[in-house]
This record gives structure tokens, C-alpha cells and sequence, in this order.
């Protein structure tokens, strides 16, 4: 398949796991940033769609408008208790049966307790592994034995559409937050966007941008990785933004 010349060139995307959450919809209602693009990334290389809410606010803002396949909850969330929104989605009038339970401390002080309340199936974070998660997202599926498998085709078609799509956005969130670190001096966020696009090259195998992630650590290495975004994107919003013609 040729890409668009408007895409970045990502290396490593080469082969894809077989998608077997293919066009499954995850609202994913969890606070940490970290966790969330962990899960977003796996997530897209199985096929599946998330939207992420950080608060139980937010999360019954996104039922009110759709309903999502599975709802990960975490059970610490900053506006109250992640287990009493888990209760709440198993007995609504009309119940979301793939609930999962999602926490970092040990499975066995919460997963009795969330089972009861409502959830299908409990993760811990971090997650262990892929397979792990999309095991436990097939066992809360109710039409998992049945659903549509994609083709080698399909997969090869949304798989490398949705990662590409995935890194894009990453990249130009990246490029906004990182060009408004570099103007106002701000080593914190410019600290937070290069730990993330490491994380996100090293789970795509793009040791390219993980290297120049991993080098941001002083303004030098950050305009480094700025460079090499602009490069991918093919926008020059950092030299616009410089006022450099």
C-alpha cells in the first residue's frame, strides 16, 4: 500500500497483529495520562476505538451522547469513586454489560469488590503485556464468539490507517505543546511531551523518534526533537513560529 505523501514516514509498521477488536469502541474513564495512552496505544494495535474521560463528569457526559462496546474504569478517579460509577453503568435501566475494573494496586484487595459492584472483568496496571489486555477485553465482549474477524486485507487497510491517524495527532499535540514550551521556557511540559513520544516510539518500533525522545533532556535535545516532528509532519509550524520564513 503507498501512503500519501501527507502522512508521516514511520518506520517499523512493516506487519500488524491480527485485529481482533476490530471497530470495537472503548470508553476508557481514567485520570492518568500515562495510563491512557498506554491503553490507547494498545488499543489501536488491536483495532479498537477509544475515547478517554478523566472524571466520572466527563464519563457520563460521553454516555449521554454514545454508547461504547466496553467501559474501563478506574477505580481512582478525582471525583469520586470509580466503583460506585461501576455499579451505576451495571444497573442503569439499560445496563453496559463489558464493564472492566482497572487499578494499580493488588488485584486481590479490589477484585471481589468490583466484580460485585458490577464489572465483567478486572486489569491491573500496568498492564502486563497486548495479549493481555485484548484477552480481557474479548471476555467482556458479549458477541465475542460470533463477531466479524477482518481479513488480511482490512487489517492491513485499518490497522496501518489507525496507527498512522494514532501518531499524527500524537505528533502535532507534541509539536503544539513542545513550540509553546520552547517560546515561555518551560522545561516541565517540554520534560512530559519527550517522555511520551519516547513511550509512543518505543511501542511502535520507531527507534528513530525514541532516540530523539530519550535526548530531549536540555533545550538543545528538545529543538532536536522538535526538528525531526516538523520533519515527519512536513508543517515548518516551528520555524512559523520562530518568524523564520
Amino acid at each position: 500500500m503507498t501512503l500519501p505523501s501527507t502522512e508521516p514516514d514511520i518506520p517499523g509498521l512493516g506487519s500488524f497483529r491480527r485485529k481482533c477488536l476490530f471497530a470495537v469502541t472503548i470508553l476508557l474513564v481514567e485520570d492518568s495520562r500515562s495510563a491512557s495512552e498506554a491503553i490507547r496505544l494498545y488499543a489501536a494495535e488491536s483495532g479498537a476505538r477509544v475515547r478517554r474521560a478523566d472524571s466520572m463528569h466527563a464519563a457520563s457526559r460521553h454516555l449521554a451522547i454514545y454508547r461504547p462496546n466496553v467501559v474501563v474504569v478506574d477505580l481512582g478517579l478525582p471525583d469520586g469513586d470509580g466503583m460506585a460509577l461501576i455499579s451505576h453503568l451495571a444497573l442503569a435501566s439499560t445496563p453496559i454489560q463489558g464493564i472492566v475494573a482497572l487499578s494499580g494496586q493488588d488485584r486481590s484487595e479490589w477484585q471481589e469488590l468490583a466484580l460485585a459492584a458490577g464489572a465483567a472483568a478486572c486489569l491491573e496496571k500496568p498492564i502486563e503485556s497486548l495479549r493481555a489486555f485484548q484477552e480481557c477485553i474479548l471476555s467482556v465482549l458479549p458477541d465475542r464468539e460470533s463477531r466479524h474477524r477482518p481479513s488480511d486485507a482490512e487489517v492491513a487497510m485499518t490497522g496501518r490507517a489507525s496507527v498512522l491517524r494514532a501518531l499524527t495527532e500524537d505528533l502535532r499535540r507534541a509539536q503544539s505543546l513542545l513550540i509553546e514550551a520552547e517560546r515561555t521556557e518551560d522545561a516541565e511540559t517540554a520534560a512530559y511531551c519527550a517522555q511520551f513520544l519516547g513511550s509512543v516510539g518505543e511501542m511502535l518500533g520507531d527507534g528513530e523518534l525514541a532516540d530523539a525522545a530519550r535526548g530531549a533532556q536540555d533545550a538543545a535535545g528538545a529543538g532536536r526533537l522538535l526538528d525531526l516532528i516538523d520533519r515527519r509532519l512536513g508543517s515548518g509550524l516551528r520555524q512559523e513560529a520562530r518568524g523564520v520564513a
